[in-house]
């Protein structure tokens, strides 16, 4: 828990800092500290997995270590662009995803969560400070879509998720262009949508789709995984399409329309994750899927500040 804490004080701290040996260095310190989370008391397996993944990112952090060096000393004419790949292979966008999905599915739920989270707040801010519209155009939109498409028909649900943090990644950056306090209200409220959601799949100890059918969930409880999925994914009127929603007005009256329609038609296929868990939770692996026998006092106080935050979120916009 000590490690945890360490993780989100660094992440936090690294956005009041300008200088960019300090940045990568509390970046480094937090990747470290998350090998130690990852691998403490598990088995041959996940530490198998977590050496690949630290060599991976031992190896592009000398890269960028030498390439800020020649940035801050204008040393080099491709800079920004190795910085830019290098951050990439950091929050595991494509085409350097392979180690996400390496180590995707053998982790902790726990572990999971600050993957998805803390882990790229420190790589985002850095990717601000070299954020260009054009040309993070073709890279964005190649994300999106491979994100979207490689996460059909996946059995385990982290895998799953890993591939749905691909396609928000490009949302988080595009809301940067926007404003930074807009992107926090944005990455804020992704992180509480994935906590719920977690919470709820390390009760129940489910990594697996078809665990839910050895599982005792009651119908309340996987209507509310079905929401919290909905919400993650952005599924109009929840509290992840309200927010998505202003990207899409912003960069609509910019003039990127067809930019902001590809990203709708191709974020649908995230919630299609979502929808193919539902239909499998509530049909396939149930053995009762009568809607009037649910009793709604189950839901429990913070599920019902959950729903209502929608309401509440809806009278202000």
């Amino acid at each position: 828990m000590m490690l945890i804490y360490f993780i989100w004080w660094f992440s936090v701290m690294s956005w009041t800092i300008n200088n960019w040996l300090m940045i990568w260095y509390l970046m480094e310190v937090c990747f470290v500290m998350f090998v130690g989370v990852c691998v403490v008391g598990k088995g041959y397996s996940i530490s198998e997995s977590t050496m690949g993944y630290y060599l991976i990112q031992v190896i592009f952090s000398l890269v960028m270590l030498t390439f800020i060096l020649f940035y801050m000393f204008n040393l080099g004419y491709m800079c920004s662009f190795i910085l830019t790949l290098g951050l990439m292979v950091k929050m595991g966008m494509f085409p350097f995803h392979f180690w996400l999905i390496l180590i995707c599915g053998k982790l902790e739920w726990i572990s999971f969560l600050i993957l998805s989270t803390l882990m790229k707040l420190i790589p985002l801010i850095l990717l601000y400070y070299l954020f260009c519209m054009s040309s993070f155009l073709f890279l964005i939109v190649s994300s999106v879509i491979f994100g979207s498409l490689m996460g059909l028909n996946n059995s385990n649900i982290q895998k799953m998720m890993g591939y749905s943090s691909m396609v928000n990644i490009c949302w988080f950056i595009y809301s940067m262009s926007i404003s930074l306090s807009f992107f926090l209200m944005y990455f804020t409220s992704y992180m509480v949508m994935l906590c719920w959601l977690i919470n709820v799949l390390m009760n129940y100890n489910i990594f697996y789709v078809n665990q839910f059918k050895f599982s005792s969930l009651n119908l309340s409880t996987k209507v509310m995984i079905f929401i919290y999925g909905l919400s993650i994914s952005g599924f109009p009127p929840f509290l992840g399409f309200l927010i998505k929603w202003l990207v899409i007005n912003y960069f609509w009256y910019l003039g990127f329309k067809f930019l902001m329609s590809l990203m709708i038609l191709i974020s649908i296929l995230a919630v299609y994750f979502y929808l193919q868990l539902f239909f499998f939770v509530m049909l396939v692996f149930s053995s009762w899927v009568k809607w009037y026998t649910m009793n709604f006092i189950k839901f429990g106080l913070l599920s019902f500040l959950f729903l209502l935050s929608y309401f509440i979120l809806f009278v202000f916009y």
